[in-house]
Order: structure tokens, then sequence, then C-alpha cells
């Protein structure tokens, strides 16, 4: 989830830390929940009442910012509009995949998104990149390549699947990069999950298992993480740089190499890991350049919306 960026009046670079560190761990969590209810439920099913907190979060958050809880006007309405339908694939499509593989390799291939944005901003946001960058989007691919295997991997549908919801996502933050701080949080909130929330309540009926007090309370807390991690970051990025916390998103395929062995029983592959140390070199090259060019780099977000 992305926050509109305004100047600190007082920086707490340890506060920052602490609160990016834990909104890493709810996404993980968010994936890990996911990945364990997509053995006795459908996906639609998962992404449906996945989004019935963020929901809620909107309506709230509207009704704090505006009185009304059901306001979402917006003066972006085709932005978000096209973010609305992208978080249908975007959710769909990880949840699917993450039933195929580990945590790990879901994860590392999700690490492409950052890239995928740099491929993205030049004919959507007339951003200038220069050759540097563009040699580390290449050799992050490359790393992608190592990751998947293909050809050695078996079947590659999810790990399809889970390149395209990285690559929903990266198109649904260049759109937030078009109305960065000229938006309300609530409607940050509501146009992220309202697509995936009516796709998915429709998709899943002919799907629907009843499920009993125990999984109900499962099915929320995928929505629950993301609402909490989402909010962690928002208030990571009001207390630290944009270019300090960045890094601290990479920490993920560390949980979630813990969560896949404690949940799963997986351990990583050795050639996954070297993908990911390729995509991550090159996704921090790309930051530091970034930096250098004094951009602003947006905050991680849940990529399940």
């Amino acid at each position: 989830m992305t926050a509109p960026h305004s100047s600190k009046a007082q920086s707490k670079p340890l506060t920052a830390f602490a609160l990016m560190g834990g909104a890493i761990l709810c996404f993980c969590l968010v994936d890990a929940t996911a990945k364990w209810m997509t053995g006795g439920y459908d996906a639609w099913q998962i992404v449906f009442v996945s989004r019935l907190i963020p929901m809620a979060v909107a309506v709230f958050l509207a009704f704090r910012e505006t009185g009304n809880p059901f306001n979402f006007y917006t003066r972006f309405p085709r932005e978000q509009a096209m973010r609305a339908l992208l978080s249908v694939p975007m959710v769909w499509c990880f949840f699917v995949g993450l039933k195929t593989m580990a945590l790990a390799e879901a994860i590392t291939i999700a690490f492409v998104a950052p890239l995928f944005i740099i491929m993205l901003s030049p004919p959507l946001l007339r951003e200038k990149i220069g050759p540097r960058r563009w040699a580390a989007v290449i050799i992050g691919f490359a790393g992608v390549l190592v990751a998947l295997r293909p050809g050695f991997g078996g079947a590659m549908t999810g790990h399809m699947l889970v390149l395209v919801s990285a690559f929903c996502y990266a198109l649904s933050m260049v759109l937030v990069r078009r109305f960065s701080g000229r938006e309300s949080t609530h409607n940050v909130y509501f146009y992220g999950a309202v697509g995936s929330f009516a796709v998915g309540g429709f998709m899943s009926v002919p799907v629907w298992v009843a499920p009993d007090a125990t999984d109900w309370g499962l099915l929320l807390l995928v929505g629950f993480w993301g609402a909490i991690g989402a909010y962690a970051v928002i208030r990571a990025y009001r207390l630290g740089e944009a270019s300090m916390l960045a890094p601290i998103e990479y920490t993920a395929l560390i949980w979630s190499i813990v969560l896949d062995l404690i949940l799963f029983q997986l351990t990583p592959v050795p050639i996954v890991l070297l993908g990911a140390a390729i995509i991550i070199g090159a996704n921090l090259y790309v930051a530091h350049r970034e930096h250098q060019l004094g951009k602003a780099t947006l905050p991680p977000s849940d990529h399940t919306g």
C-alpha cells in the first residue's frame, strides 16, 4: 500500500526500521496463511473473504476523513478504475501460484515487480531511464530465469501466474505514482480492494465451501495481516527515508524460508536462492541510482492487494 509522500517533521529511523520490518513480516504471513488455505478452498473464495477487512478499513477511513463512510469520490477515476481491475489478476494469480510452489519461490519471483516498474515508467510516466538502470533490469530478469529454471523445474503454470501478478502489481504502482500525494488514503485502500472483492464474490459462488469458525478466522487473517502491514508501511515512510527503508523489503525472503520450514516442511532450492540474490542485487542497484538522482522510491506493498 502506498501513502502520499510528505515532508517529515521528525525523523525516527529506528522506529521506521521496526515498522517496516513488521510490515514485511505481516505481508509474509498474508502469503503463508493464503497458501495454507488453498488446501481446502478455491482461490476465488480466499480472494473474496480476504478483501472484507481492507474494504472495512476503507469505509472506516472514509468516515474518519470525510464524515461519510461511502464517500469514495476521486479526481483520478481512470487510474483508480484501472487499479480496481488490476487487483483481480494480481491477487488471484498470486494465490493460485502459491498453491503449487514454496513461499520462498513465489516471493523470489514477486521481487521482479520493481524491475517491471522501471520498464513501465518511460511509456506511462515519461521518465527517462539511463543505460545503467536498463542493464540492472536485464540482470534482474536473468535472475528470474535462474530462479524459474525453465525446462528443469517441472510445471511452470504457477510460476507464470506469480509473474503475471508481479506485473499487475507493478502497473498498479505506476498508476499510483501518477496521483501520489494528491489522493486520499481511504481511496487508495478502497480502489486497491474493491475490484478483487466484487469479482471474487461473484466467482466464489459456484465454488463456495462453508468454512468452520477456525477457517473463517484464518481466511479473515489474510486480510487482517495485509491491513496491518499496509498501515505499518505508511507510518514507516512518514518517519524514515525511502532509500533507507527499501532494502528491508528483502527480509521477506528470510521470513518465507522460515515459514516454509515450519508450516509446509519445504526447504529452499539453492538455485532459487541464487536467482533471488541476482534479482535483489539488481533492485538494490536501481534503488541506489534513484536515490542518487533524487527520485522518490515507492514503498513496498502487499502484492496481494
